[in-house]
């Protein structure tokens, strides 16, 4: 199972994106691997076209949705200020998808440079496959 990033649904989703980020997002939705959280489906509805919003629906239905919890908000306030304090400013909505996936043991599939930086501090911890 992979959560896949809004960066890498941007991808997927656009016309002309790129071809392997087209077929890895594909692969993994044919395999019932993709995953998603709420701050991820807050983006991609907050920015899809309403003619397009179908088609999101569509390719969600597909994916296991992992529900950002209580306790989500703490563990996301801590890893801000554990980065912070690295010198990594990361903004909120991947601060967000981060906390899931650290929960949940996830690699992150995205093309978002953010999460890559956060890895390299937290060390094993956070998985990225950039694509």
């Amino acid at each position: 199972m992979k959560l896949v990033d809004s960066s890498a649904w941007v991808e997927f989703f656009r016309r002309r994106g790129d071809p392997a980020v087209k077929q890895r997002v594909a692969g993994l939705l044919q395999s019932g691997q993709a995953a998603y959280t709420c701050p991820i489906l807050f983006e991609l509805l907050s920015g899809v076209r309403s003619e397009e919003e179908t088609h999101l629906e569509e390719a969600l239905s597909f994916c296991e949705h992992i529900p950002f919890n209580a306790a989500d908000w703490r563990a996301a306030a801590l890893l801000e200020r554990r980065l912070r304090g690295s010198g990594l400013n990361l903004p909120r909505n991947d601060l967000y998808v981060a906390v899931v996936a650290l929960r949940r043991k996830l690699p992150v599939l995205c093309r978002d440079k953010h999460f890559s930086a956060a890895a390299k501090l937290l060390g094993e911890s956070l998985r990225v496959e950039q694509v």
